[in-house]
């Protein structure tokens, strides 16, 4: 049965439908998206909003930019089942010295894993989707998972950050975890 959330509207129900999910090929996530300039709040982010939070959980993703599901607006989620935050406009406006370099993944990416370099903790700014701007300190998962979306949103994929040899490692790893699946599945 396919996950749908009902929103109670004044004017009658309207279901909550996922988005599409695209691969790594998909010409968007090479490009920066623009600046969100209308006034929030309002329905289409809002349900925008929505459609990432549902197309994540099912997904079962800890994060999830716009562009990733086609749509060519600033704004992401990241967060779990019990806490999500959505960032509209996000920035970076101080990194901590402290770099750790750990398992990524993306799900426009499946079953890869590849070492990526962040920032241990961070400063970021943001509007959420009452159009206040917000301030927040992350650390460790939190600013990992905000820093990736942040990439997305400025067209950098997971495989430009990494070397030639670690990626052809990193690939066939994949390629395996990926026919695993499929022998799985069947």
């Amino acid at each position: 049965m396919e996950d749908v959330i009902v929103l109670n509207t004044e004017e009658k129900k309207q279901e909550i439908t996922p988005l599409p999910l695209y691969d790594e090929n998909y010409p968007m996530l090479r490009l920066r998206m623009p600046e969100y300039v209308l006034p929030l709040p309002n329905k289409n982010m809002n349900l925008l909003i929505e459609r990432l939070k549902l197309t994540m959980k099912m997904c079962g993703g800890i994060g999830l930019s716009a562009n990733q599901c086609g749509v060519r607006e600033r704004v992401f989620i990241i967060g779990s089942e019990d806490f999500q935050m959505a960032c509209i406009n996000p920035r970076v406006i101080s990194e901590s010295a402290e770099v750790l370099k750990q398992q990524e993944g993306c799900l426009s990416y499946p079953a890869l894993s590849v070492k990526i370099p962040r920032a241990q903790r961070i400063e970021v700014e943001f509007m959420d989707e009452m159009g206040e701007i917000k301030q927040s300190t992350l650390e460790g998962l939190s600013a990992r998972c905000f820093l990736h979306e942040l990439d997305h949103m400025n067209g950098i994929r997971l495989v430009d950050k990494v070397g030639s040899a670690a990626m052809m490692m990193a690939r066939k790893k994949q390629n395996k975890r990926l026919q695993n699946f499929k022998k799985n599945a069947r």
